[in-house]
């Protein structure tokens, strides 16, 4: 048929690519490869180191690789899933690589936000808030205010991302809590022999990945948590009452300063 535009020729035989999402995660089928990104975290999987596909229930899917590592898809639906499933075992070329895991390219995607995009919010923020500090010397029902006003900059500077740094935490938590995996990661070296503070440890499905603790540790190993459908999130393992006694205080100083920060914004109408 002709394309009206260009005149050329097209070839409507050509299907698309099949995908499989849910959530944060997809799985796109390549021509020769499967394409999985959980969050940030993008792997690519030759279709040559598949072994088979097999369904995990009504919406997933567990790709066993030719050296019995296993993928786990997970799709929106079951109808969705079993296509996707169909699909993948009739692309499986004949001639399948025994080397399995170790061709699979496993790497984290970039940031979507600029630093360039950071400091023009940061900017315009600071611009925004001192008119409305200038605001409040002129106009407010308690001008006298104003110096208040001024220095709430300096809680809310602290409290603010010190709030979300503590959401973040949490939401990892709980989804660690949820399906976690616990493994024993090693210390690194510089190349002099002093210790450079981070652990690395390999997943289930082979890739490696380096963890940074909050706090410095100098053990040669530490027992970490780590999240299997996005290995680059993952903690410390730690008992529970010290968990939940990290985060309650945590949780009241964020909170609290935060909150002197915002009384003293709205003190010129109190």
């Amino acid at each position: 048929m002709c394309n009206p535009r260009t005149g050329a020729g097209v070839e409507w035989g050509m299907s698309s690519s099949q995908v499989l999402s849910k959530g944060n995660s997809s799985a796109t089928l390549g021509p020769d490869r499967l394409i999985v990104k959980q969050g940030r975290q993008r792997k690519e999987i030759p279709l040559e180191a598949v072994s088979e596909v097999r369904a995990d229930g009504g919406t997933a899917l567990r790709v066993v690789l030719t050296d019995g590592a296993v993928h786990r898809l997970d799709g929106g639906n079951a109808t969705a899933t079993e296509a996707f499933r169909v699909a993948l075992d009739e692309a499986l070329p004949a001639e399948r690589n025994p080397a399995g895991s170790s061709l699979v390219v496993t790497e984290r995607e970039p940031s979507s936000i600029k630093a360039w995009q950071v400091w023009v919010g940061i900017l315009l923020f600071a611009c925004g808030y001192m008119g409305y500090v200038v605001w409040v010397g002129h106009s407010a029902p308690d001008p006298e205010t104003w110096p208040l006003v001024l220095f709430a900059v300096f809680p809310l500077g602290v409290g603010l991302p010190l709030t979300l740094f503590i959401l973040l935490k949490t939401v990892d938590r709980v989804a660690l809590a949820r399906r976690g995996i616990t493994v024993l990661g090693a210390m690194t070296y510089h190349p002099n022999g002093r210790q450079r503070g981070s652990y690395v440890f390999t997943d289930t499905d082979g890739g490696e990945h380096t963890h940074q603790p909050t706090f410095g540790r100098s053990s040669e190993s530490l027992q970490i948590v780590y999240d299997p459908r996005s290995p680059g999130t993952s903690a410390p393992r730690r008992p529970l009452p010290e968990l939940l006694l990290m985060y309650f205080f945590g949780w009241i100083i964020s909170l609290g300063i935060l909150a002197l920060g915002v009384l003293m914004v709205v003190a010129p109408f109190m």
